[in-house]
């Protein structure tokens, strides 16, 4: 009797650790997945870093998101901050003109573009008219402190010059007048 009441016991003891588990299966099956996607999801970031690697362009140096570059993989920043590198020349494209790049502030939020025709010293109208919305719609923001030119041509000399700033080299003596203001 004795016998058969140890062996009941050990039955019911073996099927109390194999319910244990199967209880405690889905849970080992979960612990398991997430570790494995955690160790997944830290590779892919690795990788992810590795292949977005900050850069030099032109001038500047630790350039990262979201600017990037035409050759860099598509994961890496945002194809409207994309930038050409020339030489000691960073230029960035909004609408179809390609704007130099002439300071770039990670710290302050800022980049200053110039059009390339003032850039060289030039003297020349700018390629196109660049408004805030302009600048908005290509996805910069406009700084509230930024200069803007209004460029206008006039067939007589202006009187009130405090307003107007007579551009020389664009003025003729032909009774043509360029101003900025």
């Amino acid at each position: 009797m004795r016998r058969a009441q140890a062996q009941k016991a050990w039955d019911w003891e073996i099927g109390s650790v194999e319910k244990a588990i199967l209880m405690l299966l889905p849970l080992l099956f979960l612990l398991l997945s997430q570790a494995a996607v955690t160790a997944t999801g830290q590779q892919q970031q690795q990788w992810s870093q590795e292949a977005c690697a900050p850069f030099s362009c032109g001038l500047f140096h630790d350039i990262s998101h979201p600017f990037r570059r035409t050759t860099d993989p598509p994961q890496c920043g945002d194809r409207m901050y994309e930038l050409t590198c020339d030489g000691d020349k960073a230029t960035i494209s909004i609408g179809s003109t390609h704007y130099l790049i002439t300071q770039l502030s990670y710290k302050s939020g800022t980049i200053r573009l110039v059009d390339p025709k003032f850039a060289s010293g030039s003297c020349g109208l700018p390629s196109q008219s660049l408004s805030p919305s302009d600048l908005s719609s290509s996805g910069f923001d406009h700084y509230q402190n930024s200069w803007w030119a209004s460029f206008m041509s006039c067939r007589r000399r202006i009187e009130a010059q405090s307003l107007y700033q007579l551009v020389p080299c664009l003025s003729n003596k032909n009774n043509t007048f360029v101003y900025q203001k």
